[in-house]
């Protein structure tokens, strides 16, 4: 008896602590948990997802996306499990207890951050009435949906990226998103501003314009911050991405499925 009230203290224990964390880094509860606390993988929704990779062989395509989703989603402290099926496609297992949509999203966005000069030659609404310069395309806003026409060239993408956060401004108090490059990120974003110093650049994620500052000075030390109107969730989920980096081709949910238990 003294033993089983030894477990069941130490089981309770960890039940408070494991609250505690929830109630501090909701995120990432699942990962504070023992593994015979933790949801399974096998009790939820199943996504079939289909990737089509941009160039080289689909094996290698699957594989790697399969690595990056590993690393996305257990950034996002959710336990699961991605197996390839049928030589193009991923089966992504979920517990219960996973936000579908979320994770769903998380899980296949293209996660491609590039750094754009804007077209100041027309406004985007003249562009989108006639004809376009041919060096230009015009964008959406991410939360604003406004357009703007920018440079289809990117000049700096995220694969210099080495550490994405999500943060809040100390003026505003809004959500933000800071990033750092690596040397060669840090070179060539300083060159490019002090290039441009007086122009508008857009900060592109996934073919939807974040953010479209004006460079008042050079940017030297590798690092920024980007605001747009995010939530709290938006902030994370984009440091998520960058962090895990880029997948090698369009991903698409074909089938969700929701497995359902059978009772006895």
């Amino acid at each position: 008896m003294k033993a089983l009230a030894v477990v069941i203290g130490i089981v309770f224990a960890v039940a408070v602590a494991a609250l505690a964390v929830a109630l501090a880094f909701p995120d990432r509860f699942g990962d504070y948990l023992p593994g015979f606390m933790q949801p399974s993988a096998q009790d939820g929704p199943q996504l079939l997802i289909e990737v089509e990779a941009d160039s080289g062989e689909i094996g290698q395509a699957v594989a790697e996306s399969i690595k990056i989703i590993e690393r996305r989603l257990k950034d996002l402290g959710v336990r699961f499990t991605a197996q390839p099926q049928d030589n193009n496609r991923i089966l992504l297992s979920l517990p219960k207890s996973a936000d579908g949509p979320r994770v769903m999203d998380v899980a296949t966005r293209r996660g491609r951050l590039q750094f754009r000069l804007i077209e100041v030659s027309m406004t985007p609404e003249e562009a989108m009435r006639g004809q376009p310069p041919a060096h230009a395309e015009v964008l959406y806003g991410f939360r604003d949906r406004l357009p703007y026409l920018v440079y289809k060239r990117a000049v700096l993408t995220g694969r210099d990226l080495v550490d994405a956060q999500p943060g809040f401004d100390q003026r505003t108090s809004e959500p933000i998103l800071s990033f750092r490059f690596n040397a060669n990120g840090t070179r060539r974003f300083a060159q490019v501003t002090q290039e441009n110093v007086g122009k508008p650049f857009a900060i592109v994620l996934d073919n939807h314009v974040l953010s479209a500052p004006v460079i008042r000075e050079p940017i030297m030390g590798g690092s920024g911050q980007i605001s747009g109107g995010f939530t709290v969730q938006d902030a994370n989920d984009m440091a998520i991405l960058l962090r895990a980096g880029e997948l090698p081709g369009e991903l698409a949910v074909i089938e969700y499925r929701v497995t359902k238990r059978k009772t006895p």
